[in-house]
């Protein structure tokens, strides 16, 4: 019996869990059923204590993402809305998440990699969101990500001019916040999560959750200031400054 490969995979070493899109043949678009796969792995690294540092990537060497089966969108098994359920979990992690392109980007492939904190690329890559192109209309809350992360100049660029990016433009507008060469990608997207996953993981998160809440303008200001106040107290404060003082390496526990 032949073995079947799954779609989206998910591996765990050394704290970093990496979530690997799977289906190259077609250009890792992704179905109903994918989609349903790659949230239960959000939810299962969402759920460990263990994971620092999420990686998402592709597999093969042309596409990152070419977004949602257009096969699945023409007969309506699939909308937006559910492939904007799955980037609006994805910006939900609560640890640092580096979206890895091993290829260019497509449709709700850029936003996947918009929801995440760090975004690795190079030169050569391509993007462009398509919908304006063929009668469609981005999902409203995508849309919203996409003036939230990119402002309105740009957003309107990538969804109502439906421009073409090169890998050196999405630097320039600040799509990707780290431009290498094609073959030193994956290294330099796995240097920087092992970097963050040595971190102090309670100061990590809290750090990574008042960065998002200043976005919008922080509402609840003295939350705020009880979770910056939760890293102060923290046993892994303490290893910090004794490993410093030490001029070791710290060990933090998460506590």
């Amino acid at each position: 019996m032949k073995e079947i490969t799954p779609s989206i995979n998910l591996t765990v070493e050394n704290s970093i869990a990496t979530i690997t899109l799977n289906i190259p043949e077609r250009h890792n678009s992704l179905s109903g059923e994918d989609i349903a796969i790659f949230i239960s792995h959000l939810e299962t690294v969402s759920c460990s204590n263990e994971i620092r540092v999420l990686i998402i990537t592709g597999a093969g060497q042309k596409t990152f993402c070419a977004g949602a089966a257009l096969d699945q969108l023409s007969n309506g098994q699939l909308n937006g809305d559910l492939f904007t359920d799955l980037t609006d979990k994805i910006a939900a992690v609560d640890i640092p998440t580096v979206c890895i392109f091993n290829g260019s980007a497509y449709g709700g492939g850029t936003e996947i990699g918009l929801a995440c904190d760090f975004r690795v690329g190079f030169a050569a890559m391509k993007l462009f969101v398509p919908p304006a192109r063929i009668g469609l209309c981005y999902p409203v809350r995508g849309i919203e990500r996409f003036v939230r992360v990119l402002g309105i100049n740009t957003a309107k660029r990538m969804l109502v001019a439906s421009e073409d990016f090169s890998g050196d433009e999405l630097m320039n507008i600040g799509y990707l916040t780290h431009l290498v060469d094609k073959d030193s990608v994956h290294t330099r997207g796995l240097v920087l999560a092992q970097r963050m996953s040595g971190y102090a993981p309670i100061a990590v998160k809290a750090m990574k959750s008042l960065c998002n809440q200043s976005v919008h303008g922080i509402q609840d200001f003295d939350n705020a200031c009880r979770i910056a106040a939760s890293c102060n107290s923290s046993a892994d404060l303490k290893e910090g400054l004794a490993a410093m003082k030490d001029k070791r390496t710290p060990d933090f526990q998460g506590r």
